[in-house]
């Protein structure tokens, strides 16, 4: 029994390539690994507006909903995280994120990050899924970076970068682009990351306060 992406049964892989809407949850459950990579990296290069969420920021919208929808996974009371009840699915997950869908997967991952103002806490569900250290390093760059721009004087110099990774208009107002916001976001997201693994090859906790900008 094939696929179903919007109600239809898909037996060959062209009928999958066909479709302008994946259905993220049947593809995780009947596809292996680089098959599911390979439709989802299709689909998204097949989407050319990138002020719409293409299929790579809805297979992190699903991973985070599953997790949010889960267990508590708490290593200090600092990190509330959730991880996900289906231990295969969440293998599944780690493997396309840190191998199959890199390295496409980063700006993704760094916009969920950035756009994500209203429940910070749910952006340790998709941390907790993250082991590379090229998207650890990303994520660390992307964080000095932020922290840099806290000191620019010019408002809209301010704010530019961090439009630039949530793919924001320009014309946004600079308030909901704030680099203090988002450098504190990135900040939490690299020290649960820290908790959880070494990343000293990377950043050091010394490394992270806000008043280490340079």
């Amino acid at each position: 029994m094939g696929d179903y992406i919007n109600g239809i049964t898909a037996e060959p892989l062209s009928a999958l390539e066909e479709s302008r809407s994946i259905n993220i949850a049947n593809l995780l459950k009947e596809r292996d690994l680089e098959t599911i990579a390979s439709v989802l990296l299709e689909d998204t290069f097949r989407d050319t507006d990138i002020m719409r969420k293409d299929s790579l920021d809805r297979f992190l919208d699903y991973a985070a909903f599953k997790a949010k929808t889960g267990i508590p996974h708490i290593p200090s009371l600092a990190y509330p995280s959730m991880r996900m009840i289906d231990t295969e699915l969440e293998k599944k997950t780690i493997e396309l994120v840190n191998e199959h869908l890199y390295p496409e997967i980063v700006l993704r991952i760094l916009k969920y990050f950035t756009r994500n103002i209203h429940d910070t806490d749910a952006n340790l569900h998709v941390a907790w899924l993250i082991r590379s250290d090229a998207i650890i390093r990303s994520i660390y760059e992307t964080y000095s970076r932020f922290r840099r721009d806290i000191f620019e004087t010019d408002p809209d110099k301010r704010s530019i970068n961090v439009k630039r990774i949530m793919q924001a208009s320009p014309r946004t107002d600079n308030s909901v682009a704030s680099p203090l916001d988002a450098a504190c976001r990135l900040k939490y997201v690299l020290e649960f990351i820290a908790l959880k693994q070494n990343t000293e090859h990377i950043f050091t906790r010394e490394d992270l306060p806000l008043s280490a900008a340079r």
